[in-house]
């Protein structure tokens, strides 16, 4: 909407003299000279790049025949006026000319152009505009986190890492579509081989990965390397020509200046043998570390920089070395921060703090560079462009691309690629051959055109100049209605452009107004702000129209007990006011605005959801003052919900033999029948004297023998046909300890941690004997006796163990800075996965072990599903290993065990009991039955019987909406797994 203004076309000042005539007399005052001034139109519209014409004319009246003084209105920054003024004499005329830049402000705004001949002035009111053509929005939503990428010219297309949905993204580069999402377990950094059709990926855990481009094919390749370390992640690959790979080897816990780009090892894989070996450092060799790789682009050279500069030959499979105060003058004063080679390996360039340094493949100085203070080490990225005529280098904070001329030695300019909040995470992944840039962020890639002109660097080459972009006060709207928001421009930020999802919305009223463009489409919107000099920044997701429901924090729920579930969307909330929400048609008490949830204008709110007849999908519409949305078949009511009240429960088991359900108690042992969900028995379980106390139990493989242990120092052995007979024999275990761990072999032999050591006992003979070997504090088996695995709880070295079922020797692997909470292990006992939650954190983490105690795998939340209470004790796979189940106090999720992504999550009617230090469960809290379509899970008031619509190895995947990643998912993606648990550990909880 325009503000209006009283517009003249002409203003006259005068003296006009008039008197009374006849019977009383008449005076008589005599005309006064003056002028008028006349305008060829009352507004001035000029289009960017453009210019417009104002022809200004002076007339005379009463004899005036001065001169008249005329001076060209004001204009908007970033618009020009020619001439300054004008000088006319009565009945001529003449023209001001306005030019707008093509980065001039769009603008509505008030001008006065004023005449002047002596004493005489007059003010003319005019109305000007600056428009502008709607842009392409370079934002492109992908959703998870992009962190690396590679553009294949050939294929036009850009394969890009995404660990934040363990997926590798095949995005299109011409309309930015994505073509295909392959999954990869922790995706990180990405090169082509040089058969130019196989992707080398390296990953944020314990392998490599292969991906055919024409195929989608995903090969996995652990890499066993004995280092004497901590486990060793392989984040960063480059492919030589000669059919190796180097790999960066990074010790877990051990932060590099790239944080999870960097590490301490260089690695060398053989593609064609499939042999890995350390290339640096050598034995012996102390204060290794190297924050990147590079090569050249026919992969016949690698560099990297850590105690020296390193350049490798692919034709001679050879290091040649040169000190670092070589490629770093003077005497290596500002550090190696980055470094990258051209095409053919001629020209080697390497980045300090305040220059770059150019040099041939002998180390000789070709020239130097001074660039702008300071580039940093930290999440940047320093890349020659195709022809090798420029050197770009990626500043972070705010995100710029700083362009270095590579033959005449120059520092050019940057273009801005800037992103709020100004995040530390954005990375350059790719550059197309019409020389585009792609940044990588959270949730998405922005794309950076470089033909448009190159912003200058700030006087003195000091900095890369940031950018701003002023919010409205307002971040939501109804559908098709345009509204004049608030907005507030100091003077330094006038003359700014800014577009809503790529379409121009004028500045009104000296920066104080801005006219929001209406929409009729749903969602959320980028807005974007390009300043006077070509600087940009964008607020992805900063404004929404309408309401526009994405998704349900659960996907399935259960009948009864209204469980508590987060629903997401844009619109939901106008001035504070929380929106009506219906599941299945029916109102659900009023939600509670979650704003912590927020993530640009992404909305959550709880809600308690209707109880229902099971069995049949649910709609969830959410109405506000914004308009209404459903999301059809939001979620699925599963068949049936059963609460069975009990008390004292302590561990839930079930026996795949009997098809019964056990539950333990501190004295007792309870036999549950799931066909007619009744509890039919109770077995007495006695101590070695008088009452027993009892808190982990297990279940031989052939299910003739339960063992229950106590922390007191005793085991209770039954078989489960004739239970009314029971066994007790001491252990020898310190009494008090909690054990918190019992396990069968299949040899019918039960582990059983405690202190001082571990100790077995023969379920055939009673026998107890020592066990010399350290199993982990938590043992698990696998269903059919062959497999033992350990875990350490409560020790920050993350120690995974896998144990020999005969002679209890074992073979572990450390990850610094973690510890583990709870252990599953998938019934062929192929893998292994090592659970850690926190109490009063929410969520968890899940490391996906092979049995040769590779990490493979760690598991990542969608946007519109993340945790909201704490874990609890007893993840267990399905019964045909293709699901990992993990409860958390009002949900369980459904892991898949190949993709680390989540199925299905499935809101529990009443509390489980969560995790808690010192005092809290100990043993598995649920249980699952053979088929995989019961579970049952101990809960407040007693047993929950869960009945789901299908086996849970047959479940479909639930297709979760993907958007921008919310700060938790930032922090967490970004700097790997250690950050993830402080991040879950800062998360508050209930």
């Amino acid at each position: 909407m325009r503000r209006a203004f009283p517009f003249l076309t002409a203003i006259i000042v005068s003296a006009i003299a008039s008197g009374c005539g006849g019977g009383g007399g008449a005076i008589s005052v005599p005309a006064t000279p003056g002028f008028t001034v006349s305008l060829s139109s009352s507004t001035i519209t000029v289009n960017q790049g453009g210019t417009q014409n104002l022809q200004v004319s002076v007339a005379a009246h009463d004899g005036f025949s001065g001169p008249v003084l005329v001076s060209a209105p004001a204009v908007p920054a970033g618009v020009s006026v020619s001439p300054s003024s004008l000088s006319l004499t009565p009945g001529s005329s003449s023209t001001f000319t306005f030019t707008a830049s093509k980065t001039a402000g769009i603008v509505q705004q008030p001008s006065l152009l004023e005449a002047v001949a002596g004493s005489l002035a007059v003010e003319t009111a005019i109305e000007f505009s600056v428009n502008g053509p709607a842009v392409p929005d370079p934002f492109h939503v992908i959703g998870g986190e992009i962190v690396h990428g590679f553009y294949d010219p050939a294929r036009q297309l850009l394969f890009a890492s995404n660990p934040g949905l363990n997926e590798i993204d095949v995005v299109s580069g011409v309309d930015f579509s994505v073509r295909a999402r392959v999954s990869a377990p922790q995706p990180w950094g990405i090169d082509q081989m040089a058969d130019n059709k196989t992707l080398v990926i390296g990953t944020a855990a314990q392998q490599i990965l292969t991906l055919d481009e024409d195929t989608l094919v995903v090969t996995q390749h652990p890499v066993s390397l004995i280092t004497h370390t901590l486990g060793l992640f392989y984040p960063n690959p480059v492919a030589l020509a000669n059919g190796k790979v180097l790999i960066i080897g990074q010790e877990q816990g051990i932060e590099s200046g790239d944080i999870q780009d960097g590490g301490q090892f260089v690695v060398e894989w053989d593609s064609i043998g499939n042999t890995f070996q350390v290339l640096r450092p050598l034995p012996g060799q102390l204060g290794f570390e190297t924050d990147r790789l590079a090569r050249s682009g026919d992969h016949k050279w690698a560099i990297f920089s850590a105690d020296q500069f390193y350049l490798y030959s692919s034709d001679a499979d050879t290091l040649t070395t040169a000190p670092l105060s070589t490629v770093n003058p003077p005497v290596d004063s500002f550090g190696v921060r980055g470094y990258a080679t051209n095409a053919d390996g001629t020209v080697i360039g390497v980045a300090s703090a305040e220059q770059v340094t150019f040099l041939d493949r002998s180390f000789n100085l070709l020239g130097t560079a001074q660039i702008p203070s300071a580039f940093q080490s930290a999440r940047t990225i320093v890349t020659f462009t195709p022809d090798g005529s420029r050197l770009l280098l990626q500043y972070a904070l705010p995100t710029a691309i700083e362009v270095v001329d590579a033959n005449q030695h120059t520092a050019l300019g940057y273009y801005t690629a800037i992103l709020n909040p100004q995040d530390n995470s954005a990375k350059l992944i790719g550059l197309d051959s019409s020389v585009r840039a792609f940044v990588g962020t959270s949730g998405g890639i922005l794309a950076v055109d470089m033909t448009q002109p190159i912003i200058p660097n700030d006087p003195g080459n000091q900095s890369i100049g940031a950018a701003f972009c002023a919010l409205p006060a307002q971040s939501t709207i109804p559908l098709n209605v345009a509204v004049q928001g608030d907005i507030s421009l100091s003077s330094g930020e006038q003359g700014t452009s800014f577009y809503f999802g790529g379409q121009p919305a004028p500045v009104l009223a000296n920066g104080t107004k801005i006219n929001i463009p209406s929409s009729s489409i749903a969602g959320p919107v980028d807005i974007e702000c390009i300043g006077p000099s070509g600087k940009t920044f964008m607020e992805a997701n900063s404004f929404s129209y309408g309401v526009d429901t994405i998704g349900m924090s659960a996907s399935l729920l259960p009948p009864n007990g209204n469980a508590h579930v987060t629903v997401f969307g844009y619109g939901f909330s106008s001035a504070g006011n929380p929106p009506v929400v219906t599941v299945g048609g029916q109102a659900t008490p009023p939600p509670q605005i979650l704003s912590v949830l927020d993530s640009g204008v992404l909305q959550a709110v709880d809600i308690h959801v209707p109880n229902a007849s099971g069995g049949h999908p649910a709609d969830v519409n959410v109405s506000s003052a914004n308009g209404s949305s459903t999301l059809t078949q939001a979620a699925t009511y599963i068949p049936s919900s059963t609460i069975i009240p009990a008390k004292g429960l302590l561990q839930v088991l079930y026996d795949t033999h009997r098809n019964l359900l056990y539950a333990l108690k501190a004295g007792e042992l309870a036999t549950f029948n799931p066909a007619t969900l009744q509890f039919q028995s109770v077995v007495p379980l006695p101590g070695l004297t008088g009452a027993g106390n009892y808190n982990v139990m297990a279940l031989s493989p052939d299910g003739t023998r339960l063992i229950a242990s106590s922390p007191d120092g005793y085991v209770a052995v039954l078989d489960p046909s004739s239970p009314a007979s029971v066994s007790v024999v001491a252990t020898n275990l310190t009494a008090g300890v909690q054990t918190g761990s019992v396990a069968v072999t299949k040899f019918n032999k039960a582990v059983i941690t405690g202190f001082p050591t571990a100790v077995q006992v023969d379920l055939a003979t009673l026998a107890v004997t020592v066990i010399h070997s350290h199993l982990g504090s938590l043992v698990r088996a696998s269903a059919d006796g062959n497999f033992l695995y350990g875990v350490d709880l409560n020790t920050s070295n993350g120690e995974v163990y896998a144990i020999n079922p005969v002679t209890y020797s074992t073979q572990s692997e450390s990850f610094g800075f973690l510890f583990w909470t709870d252990l599953a292990v998938s019934p062929d006992g192929s893998q292994a996965t090592a659970i850690f939650g926190f109490p009063n954190a929410f969520g968890d983490l899940l490391g996906f072990f092979d049995a040769s105690r590779h990490l493979l795998n760690t598991n990542v939340y969608p946007l519109v599903s993340p945790p909201r209470d704490v874990l609890v004790l007893g993840s267990v796979y399905s019964p045909q290993g293709k699901v990992l189940l993990t409860p958390l106090g009002n949900s369980i999720e459904f892991w898949d065990a190949a993709s680390g992504t989540l199925r299905a999550r499935l809101a529990t009617p009443e509390e489980l009991p969560v995790l808690a230090f010192p005092e809290g469960p100990e043993a598995p809290q649920m249980a699952v039955d053979s088929t995989g379509q019961t579970i049952f899970a101990i809960s407040a008031t007693g047993l929950t019987v869960l009945g789901l619509p299908q086996p849970v190895d047959t479940m479909p995947a639930k297709q979760w909406a993907v958007g921008a990643a919310t700060p938790a998912q930032k922090g967490a993606v970004a700097a790997g797994i250690k950050a993830r648990v402080s991040a879950m550990r800062s998360t508050k909880s209930k």
